[in-house]
């Protein structure tokens, strides 16, 4: 059986290591936590859009999921690709013929922010099925580049779900378990109403209340996030259902994922 429960935590995590710069960290998330606000996406932002909708969007991310685990890709990768897609769709008008050359271009441009060996171009066209060219591809990066200004790597969940887990001294399953969450979250346009930062730290205070982890939050967690549990209630309610209802969503992607050893099969845990 696996050990869902993580060490108690009685001390600050950043430790003496110069890799870890631990005297920059809070002046890091301090500026991260500044910084968040202007690289989110309106969750209304789908309502002025003529020809695409909220459950095309999900499909898109749910298929970018499996896109990203089948290249091997980092959590940065995906939660960037993701924030590029909704950057662009809340300023751009999309044909539906063409959400998936701008999903997958998201992916292309955040891989070459993020990954040391990126996908080539051939490997992007490849996957969606040769329903675009290199040329299409090429021609939306410059398009999405312009239309967001080269301002690319914001603030993701990503950068605070590290942060956060580590404070929290969670083990691998649970982190599996957060990591799920969030990228259920992903699919839900509504969930773009919470920043990244909070967003993140919903996950970890809803993986500690379903491991029933004492305290579900610690003074550590209220000290770094400055969030009390009581403020993050309504979003915690909110990936409870999301959790719940993963198994029998339509949408399989990040199911099926979670559901393999290699992530201990947190989707399909029973709390």
């Amino acid at each position: 059986m696996i050990n869902l429960n993580s060490k108690p935590v009685t001390m600050e995590v950043d430790v003496p290591d110069p890799q870890e710069v631990t005297e920059y960290v809070q002046d890091v998330y301090d500026k991260l936590h500044e910084d968040e606000k202007y690289y989110c996406a309106q969750p209304d932002y789908m309502d002025r859009q003529a020809d695409i909708n909220a459950k095309m969007r999900a499909i898109l991310i749910d298929w970018l999921v499996e896109v990203h685990m089948k290249y091997k890709m980092r959590l940065e990768t995906l939660s960037l690709a993701v924030s590029i897609t909704d950057r662009f769709l809340e300023r751009q008008q999309v044909k539906r013929k063409k959400l998936q050359l701008v999903g997958v271009t998201g992916m292309m441009i955040a891989a070459k922010f993020e990954e040391i060996y990126p996908p080539e171009v051939s490997e992007f066209v490849y996957i969606t099925d040769k329903a675009y060219t290199k040329d299409e591809v090429h021609a939306m990066e410059i398009k999405m580049l312009n239309v967001l200004e080269f301002k690319i790597c914001g603030p993701t969940v990503v950068h605070f779900f590290e942060r956060y887990q580590r404070l929290l001294d969670c083990n691998e399953p649970q982190c599996h378990l957060i990591q799920y969450i969030l990228e259920l979250a992903l699919l839900d346009i509504q969930m773009l109403r919470y920043s990244p930062s909070f967003l993140a730290a919903s996950a970890c205070l809803l993986s500690n209340k379903l491991l029933k982890l004492k305290p579900s939050w610690p003074a550590i967690m209220v000290k770094h996030t400055k969030l009390h549990e009581s403020v993050m209630r309504e979003c915690l309610m909110e990936l409870a259902t999301l959790l719940a209802n993963g198994g029998t969503n339509q949408l399989q992607g990040v199911y099926k994922k979670f559901s393999l050893t290699k992530f201990h099969n947190v989707a399909q845990m029973a709390f």
